[in-house]
C-alpha cells in the first residue's frame, strides 16, 4: 500500500507558530506608553496617588490669596496653547533655576499635590519612557522622571514617595505621597490594550 501525504502547508504553519511565539510587541509598548502618560498626569491632576487614592492635601498653599494660576512663565516655558510645558534643562531658565519655582510662586499657587502649577508641573513634563524587549518573550514599559531637582540639582520626588524626613536636620516628615506605578484605571486599559494586541497578532498569523 503506498499513500502520498501532502506536507506544503507546513511552511506556513511553521511562520504562524514563529511570529506567535517570538512576537514584535512594539506598537503595544507604544501604546502601553500612553497609557502610563495619560494615567500619570490624570491621577496627579485628581490628586490620586499610585493606588488611586487621594494623596494627603497640601495645607500650606495657596497663600496668602488664592488659589492663583501659574503664569506662561512659571509653566516650564510652554508654547502657546501646548498641552503640557518641557523642561528647559540645567542651569539659568526663565522659570527658575532647573525649573524651580521661587519660595513665594510656590505658595501662592493652587495645584494638586506635587504638582502646583498643575499640568505644567514636572512631575508631569519631565515623565519619560523607556521600553523595549527584555529577553525573548518578556517586554517592558517604563515611566520614570528625568531631572525633577531641586536649585542645587538634587533630586527630591523620592523623599515625598517615602514620606521621607526633610530639611537642614530632618526635622519636616513629608507626608508621603507615592505616584511610582499605574492606578487601577490605567492598569485595566493596559490589559484590554494586551488582549487587542494579542488577538491582532493571532489574526495576522493565519
Amino acid at each position: 500500500m503506498s499513500t502520498h501525504l501532502d506536507l506544503s502547508g507546513l511552511g506556513r504553519i511553521r511562520e504562524r507558530l514563529r511570529r506567535v511565539a517570538n512576537p514584535d510587541a512594539t506598537k503595544l509598548m507604544v501604546s502601553w506608553e500612553k497609557i502610563i502618560d495619560d494615567d500619570n498626569r490624570r491621577g496627579i491632576l485628581d490628586g490620586l496617588n499610585k493606588d488611586g487614592v487621594p494623596m494627603p492635601p497640601v495645607t500650606y498653599r495657596p497663600r496668602p490669596t488664592g488659589p492663583l494660576k501659574a503664569t506662561r512663565v512659571q509653566k516650564n516655558n510652554p508654547k502657546k496653547g501646548a498641552r503640557r510645558g518641557h523642561f528647559a534643562g540645567f542651569g539659568p531658565a526663565v522659570s527658575g533655576l532647573h525649573n524651580n519655582l521661587t519660595s513665594a510662586e510656590y505658595r501662592r499657587l493652587g495645584g494638586p499635590p506635587l504638582a502646583p502649577r498643575g499640568a505644567f508641573s514636572r512631575v508631569i513634563t519631565n515623565l519619560k519612557f523607556r521600553s523595549g524587549r527584555v529577553s525573548a518573550m518578556v517586554w517592558q514599559a517604563i515611566g520614570y522622571w528625568d531631572q525633577v531637582v531641586s536649585t542645587k540639582g538634587v533630586p527630591f520626588l523620592q523623599a515625598h514617595f517615602d514620606g521621607a524626613r526633610a530639611g537642614k536636620r530632618r526635622r519636616v516628615k513629608l507626608p508621603r505621597r507615592d505616584l511610582r506605578g499605574v492606578r487601577p484605571g490605567g492598569l485595566e486599559k493596559a490589559r484590554r490594550a494586551l488582549r487587542a494586541w494579542a488577538l491582532d497578532l493571532i489574526r495576522r498569523s493565519g
